[in-house]
């Protein structure tokens, strides 16, 4: 069977008029495939498959007695087959179409689904009812929604059939409009001009379209209309929304439209895996005037979470959190933040790697990475610091628009009184996060099947870890962490006091802070052992008498523990038989240099002066020597004579000092009177012996200092 037909052979076919120049015109109109006919005459041949349904298989029939029935049968199934492939492909293709495109494609549909009831009403064969249709429609006697009758007045036959053929033969593109040639194709965004629009708009993207155009203007000639250049601009950004806003706002793109398939909880099977951190400025002014941060944490597996209020972000603040999660939830396997300096500090990264926590890092520049801590610090903002005093907004935006309704609020009610605002402490914010997390961890989830954070870690066995190996996760006090501790405490921003500091005044000890426990300080000695963890009693607003009262009594009691070793000492080493036998070492040192000099006689002078030559010359009589020799022998025998002794009044001085000097007797063994004894037991009974004793210790008294006045 041939392939192509002439216009007289398709003049004699279904649906084609009889004459052959119509024939011709239907063809062209119906855009049936030609080629130039070979032979006398010329013109064009129009392609068989091409051709409706019906013409093929008159056309098929035409041939029958040229080749067998067999032969005849197999293309006509061919030729149906190929209209079916045809019309599921045109079908598909137009189903995909949007816009206004798909509101005329829906249009032209409802009209031919119209048809088609109208015809198997009419009856009789396609031709005499699309006839008949436009007509009907012509007159309006068809029962049609107006907004159809608005858009089509009036149909051709000519139209009907090539949308009833149409649709038949390839679907539903035969009756979907074609897009245009130059769809998106501007001259405001072509060559030179385009690349320096693309430019402005990347780099200064808060430029508007009449900015560009009046740039435009200076450097360009032959410049499209102001309309037309805005029709263009709105067009590419409607086109390229994704491009255009990963180029200006990356951030932005990354919460519109980076792609979030696939989850990075997968594979988290059990609590404390895998936590997230991170640290954000909140969104509120505090009492002190300033913005503080927020540190959080997230175990992934429960979604439990922490924050702690801290004026910088800092290591410190970092390795506090950590701790206060540990002793809550427990050991993590992982932490994951990303590479800020606060996050990557030597004292952080030392003190995970001694209790055998890996840290992973985000890529920079990748906050998506660790999506579970982003969206809790953004249900934070959201749900807990838009409601406090003192909230400043989310962007700058937010802040003129708040600044903007005081100011018109005072305006109204000329009230000076509106603008104060009653901020919160950090210590106040602090007790606001406490109370949100734990109302967050009773809140059942449907990522987590509808149980709550908490139900998720129950039945799970968690490794802790002793709370001196936390202390690594301790931050040091300023300046290295190193106090004296002074009379009134350890003074870090305020005085710090615990009982055990009673008797340490003076030392040097290490203090360490968490910033989660405020008004608290951790104190070890310079060999890292622990002594106490202090309170400073003001900040924490408690009663700070008991703990004065139990210092100074362990301050006494260490202090008469030191002066009781000093006494034994003492008592063990001879400090006067030391000093005589240095004293005598010296003198037969002096005496044995002294030996080995030989003194030179040297030549004497007179010496005189006025009131000596005066003397010499009165001639003062010489004292008579008999009467020395008696004045002499008269004192001595005054001092001959006994002297007369007073017996001095006993204090308690002495009595004590006499009691010590008996109980030395008694540690060596010596023994007593009847009447020392009874009087050394019984003066250990009353109140003066306990009097003295803390006298003595206090003052440092020695019996024999005592004694000997």
């Amino acid at each position: 069977m041939r392939a192509f037909a002439t216009a007289a052979e398709l003049a004699q076919l279904p649906g084609f008029p009889s004459s052959e120049r119509r024939a011709r015109e239907t063809a062209t109109r119906m855009q049936l495939p030609a080629r130039p006919r070979a032979g006398r005459g010329g013109g064009f041949e129009y392609s068989v498959e091409a051709l409706p349904p019906a013409a093929r298989m008159e056309w098929a029939a035409r041939f029958a007695g040229q080749q067998s029935q067999g032969a005849a049968n197999d293309a006509i199934t061919k030729s149906v087959q190929s209209v079916g492939e045809n019309r599921v492909n045109g079908t598909r293709q137009g189903a995909l179409v949007t816009g206004w495109r798909k509101d005329r494609q829906d249009a032209i549909a409802r009209v031919l689904v119209l048809f088609q009831r109208f015809w198997q009403g009419f009856g009789g064969k396609a031709t005499p009812a699309l006839q008949a249709f436009c007509t009907q429609w012509a007159a309006g006697k068809i029962d049609v929604e107006p907004t159809l009758c608005a858009q089509f007045p009036t149909l051709s036959f000519s139209t009907l059939r090539a949308w009833h053929v149409g649709v038949q033969e390839r679907g539903l593109v035969a009756i979907t409009p074609r897009e245009h040639v130059r769809k998106g194709m501007y001259a405001a965004l072509a060559g030179e001009v385009g690349t320096a629009v693309l430019a402005m708009l990347v780099q200064q993207p808060h430029l508007s379209a009449q900015a560009i155009y009046e740039a435009l203007q200076s450097s360009f000639k032959d410049l499209p209309s102001d309309r037309a250049f805005r029709r263009a601009l709105a067009y590419w950004k409607e086109q390229n929304k994704q491009v255009y806003e990963a180029a200006i706002n990356p951030d932005a793109w990354r919460n519109k439209y980076m792609s979030a398939a696939g989850s990075y909880s997968q594979g988290i099977t059990r609590p404390n895996q895998k936590w997230e951190m991170d640290s954000t400025v909140g969104d509120i002014m505090l009492a002190d005037g300033r913005r503080h941060h927020i540190v959080g944490v997230i175990d992934v597996f429960t979604r439990r979470r922490l924050f702690i209020v801290t004026r910088t972000s800092r290591a410190n603040a970092i390795m506090s959190l950590i701790r206060l999660a540990i002793q809550r939830w427990g050991v993590p396997e992982s932490i994951k933040t990303d590479n800020g300096a606060d996050y990557v500090a030597q004292v952080l990264e030392l003190a995970l790697l001694g209790l055998a926590i890996a840290h992973p890092l985000c890529e920079p520049f990748s906050p998506h990475q660790k999506p579970h801590i982003e969206r809790a610090i953004g249900s934070l903002m959201h749900q807990l610091f838009e409601l406090l005093d003192g909230y400043i907004g989310h962007s700058v935006a937010d802040r003129k628009g708040i600044e903007a309704r005081k100011g018109f609020a005072e305006r109204i009610l000329k009230d000076k009184s509106f603008t104060v605002e009653m901020r919160l402490t950090p210590e106040q914010v602090q007790e606001q996060l406490n109370t949100f997390c734990d109302r967050m961890d009773a809140k059942p989830r449907s990522y987590l099947q509808d149980r709550t954070p908490l139900q998720m870690a129950a039945g799970h066995q968690l490794k802790t870890i002793n709370e001196r190996a936390l202390d690594v996760l301790l931050a040091p006090a300023a300046y290295s962490g190193t106090r004296v501790i002074g009379k009134k405490g350890i003074d870090i921003g305020g005085f710090y006091n615990h009982a055990s500091l009673g008797g340490m005044e003076g030392t040097s000890v290490q203090v360490k802070v968490d910033d989660t426990n405020l008004g608290r300080c951790w104190v070890f000695d310079l060999d890292g052992q622990f002594i106490c963890e202090a309170l400073d009693y003001e900040k924490l607003g408690l009663n700070s008498a008991e703990v004065a009262a139990e210092r100074r009594a362990h301050q006494a009691k260490v202090i008469r523990e030191q002066k009781r070793g000093l006494r034994e000492a003492k008592k063990a080493f001879d400090t006067r038989a030391a000093v005589a036998s240095i004293n005598r070492a010296r003198t037969e040192d002096a005496v044995a240099n002294a030996s080995n000099v030989v003194s030179i006689q040297r030549p004497s002078a007179e010496h005189t002066s006025a009131t000596i030559a005066s003397i010499v010359a009165a001639d003062a009589p010489l004292v008579d020597q008999a009467r020395v020799e008696a004045a002499q022998a008269g004192l001595a025998a005054f001092l001959a004579k006994p002297a007369e002794v007073r017996a001095m009044p006993e204090t308690p001085q002495i009595r004590y000092a006499r009691w010590l000097k008996l109980q030395e007797r008694v540690q060596l063994s010596q023994a007593l009177t009847a009447d020392e004894g009874n009087w050394f037991e019984g003066y250990a009974q009353g109140a003066e012996w306990a009097s003295m004793q803390r006298y003595f210790e206090t003052f440092g008294l020695t019996a024999d200092q005592v004694l000997a006045g």
